[in-house]
């Protein structure tokens, strides 16, 4: 199971400012999901609730059926170790080859060099990125960073993935390509939510939900037909 259900979350800043107000929705299991807004709407806050980084003022979450608003800090820091991370900002180490970046993740949870690089090629496979592997950062397009952040993220398999404004610099194009990527990973087993500001990034897809007066409501859109199966990492 990979399902993520909110129930009831609200959160409250100083001078009870709502940005949330009783968001009550299921993310299915091995499903893409947007949630578009524009910007200041609460999408990160939304986000970093869903990583366990704030705690929603009112509310839970729930994860494979655990309530990760209940955990400690402990409990939290494991929670997030296991979901993929993708950020707006790629933030790749400049001194470390892109394969050393991808298996970053792999090194710190102690699995065998064998298995670091198969993972990784696989991944930088699914990603269109395996001839770049033992090049710099530097050498690598804006887009392609961003490619390769989204291999390090699914190169634990996790079993979701979050993305917060993944294609916040880059032109239409490459939000697309990179968008395309998302597409993919229901078929590896993973669940995926990911805010935007670029509503044109949802065209036809299943499940938008657009967020607005603190609010999350779901988006009908035309679906176009399923893509193909992705490789496995």
């Amino acid at each position: 199971m990979s399902k993520v259900v909110l129930e009831s979350v609200g959160k409250t800043f100083e001078n009870n400012f709502e940005v949330l107000r009783e968001i009550s929705v299921t993310f299915d299991q091995e499903s893409v999901n947007f949630i578009i807004g524009r910007s200041g709407a609460g999408k990160t806050t939304l986000i970093k609730i869903l990583l366990g980084l704030t705690p929603p003022t009112k509310g839970r979450v729930l994860f494979n059926e655990i309530d990760i608003t209940a955990l400690s800090r402990t409990e939290i820091a494991r929670y997030r170790r296991s979901v993929g991370i993708v950020l707006q900002d790629p933030s790749l180490i400049p001194n470390r080859t892109i394969f050393d970046n991808v298996a970053m993740p792999l090194w710190v949870r102690g699995l065998r060099s064998k298995d670091i690089r198969h993972r990784v090629d696989r991944c930088l496979n699914v990603v269109g990125l395996d001839a770049v592997r033992d090049f710099y950062p530097v050498r690598l397009s804006t887009g392609e960073q961003q490619r390769v952040s989204i291999a390090r993220a699914i190169a634990h398999r996790p079993k979701l993935l979050v993305a917060d404004e993944p294609t916040g610099n880059m032109d239409n194009q490459l939000s697309l390509e990179v968008r395309s990527l998302f597409d993919m990973f229901p078929e590896l087993g993973t669940t995926v939510i990911v805010a935007t500001h670029e509503p044109e990034l949802t065209e036809h897809m299943r499940h938008v939900f657009e967020l607005k007066d603190g609010t999350l409501l779901r988006v009908a859109r035309q679906v176009r037909e399923a893509d193909s199966p992705a490789p496995s990492p």
